[in-house]
């Protein structure tokens, strides 16, 4: 019993890690399971292709019953038998090199397997630092709750000694009923990050599996860093932030996994437009008969051939579609070119809101440090008669709002910088 409790105490505290999360995620992930089989399928398809350039043999007997009429005899009947084999060679699937594009679908599988472990990477790490952020408002508002319940109470003292505490009796628990709302919320909230994460990871963990959570290290938010050029030295970065990675994203941009998925779907069109130019080859066949017996003396004992078939009237429609498959590379190249402008502009807007948040922070900091400041000489100044509960508490509550912006500035620079790193990840 001891080493169950055991057991289950250290099971919680190490699920709650941020990369344990990430590699249950992984793991138990549906979607990823589908993109291996779909890969492996992939690798089969690539397979049979590669088959299709080897010689196709094929052969077969065949016996006849039959009857034959002349003028000599009118029931010459019997049975002819026949052996047969035949090779084909595929001529246009062997120069086109057929097999190519099954394996372009290997690729592009990979690398759908890969986006989508990012992605999984980034919502699972986005719900983990929510879940972090609202645990942390969540322990310090249920402490409020408490210093609220106190004050009220002594404001309760003063009406029972005949003061005239009314008005601030009715403004306090405005106040704390105003701070349940927030409580409820906060706890909403806990509930649908503990059930997307749990559906992320299928799992069923509850909160208090949740108690040991890693810190996010916000030491990123105190400096200016590149996110592409990672060999510039710190203290030589003298130009913005922005001007530092405009340089470097057009070097970095053609190694993103979005980038190389891309440009497999622009391959892959070109290669069947380059088959496209072998559609007219011929298929050569060859082949060698034997009757074992027959009773027919015009049918020749043994018989070997050799073909070259054209499809004649197939002309005009293979000519249209190798048409239709020049422009749809085209029109690739021009997706391409396109996605590779937008994936720029969104990296560059997330750097842009990242540097933004880094001076919100910092504002953010500095208000809660002077709520704090505020709040601890509201407490020397109740406790020297200057102010009323009211006020204090009044002024308790600008703390909480100072801290919840603060938490909640935080929350948006790990969920920016979670979705950088799903981006970038690929080219590192």
């Amino acid at each position: 019993m001891i080493f169950c409790s055991l057991f289950l105490l250290s099971h919680s505290i190490y699920a709650a890690t941020l990369e344990e999360c990430k590699t249950m995620s992984l793991r138990n992930s549906k979607l990823l399971e589908s993109y291996k089989n779909l890969i492996k399928a992939n690798i089969y398809v690539y397979r049979k292709d590669q088959s299709a350039l080897f010689p196709q043999f094929s052969g077969f007997y065949q016996p006849d019953y039959v009857q034959y009429s002349d003028h000599v005899d009118f029931a010459r009947h019997g049975w002819r038998d026949k052996v047969a084999a035949t090779m084909s060679i595929d001529i246009q699937k062997i120069l086109a090199n057929y097999p190519q594009l099954s394996k372009e679908e290997i690729e592009k599988s990979k690398l759908i397997k890969k986006i989508a472990e990012n992605e999984i990477e980034k919502n699972l790490t986005q719900n983990y630092y929510r879940l972090y952020i609202l645990l942390k408002k969540k322990s310090y508002s249920t402490d409020a709750q408490s210093y609220f319940i106190e004050h009220i109470k002594d404001i309760d003292k003063l009406k029972s000694k005949g003061v005239d505490v009314k008005l601030d009796s009715i403004r306090a628990r405005v106040q704390l009923k105003s701070l349940y709302i927030s409580i409820g919320n906060v706890n909403q909230e806990v509930t649908n990050t503990l059930i997307a994460l749990n559906s992320m990871m299928n799992t069923q963990y509850k909160e208090a599996d949740f108690s040991m959570m890693d810190t996010p290290d916000i030491a990123t938010i105190e400096t200016d860093q590149t996110i592409f050029n990672e060999n510039v030295p710190e203290a030589s970065i003298k130009s913005s932030y922005i001007e530092d990675v405009e340089k470097s994203i057009p070097q970095r941009i053609a190694g993103l996994e979005q980038s190389k998925l891309d440009e497999v779907d622009v391959k892959s069109a070109q290669e069947k437009y380059r088959q496209s130019k072998y559609y007219y080859l011929p298929l050569l066949q060859g082949g060698f008969e034997h009757n074992i017996h027959t009773i027919d003396p015009a049918i020749e004992t043994d018989r070997a051939f050799i073909s070259l078939n054209f499809d004649i009237f197939d002309f005009g429609q293979k000519a249209n579609e190798g048409r239709q498959l020049k422009y749809s590379y085209e029109s690739k190249k021009n997706l391409f070119d396109e996605s590779q402008r937008k994936l720029k502009v969104q990296i560059d807007q997330l750097i842009t809101e990242i540097e933004n948040i880094q001076t919100t922070y910092k504002n953010a900091s500095d208000n809660m440090r002077s709520a704090e400041e505020a709040l601890d000489t509201a407490k020397d100044y109740y406790q020297g008669g200057k102010i009323k509960e009211t006020d204090l508490l009044s002024i308790f509550l600008e703390y909480m709002n100072a801290k919840d912006q603060n938490y909640e500035i935080l929350y948006s620079f790990l969920s920016k910088k979670a979705e950088l790193d799903s981006i970038v990840r690929g080219a590192q």
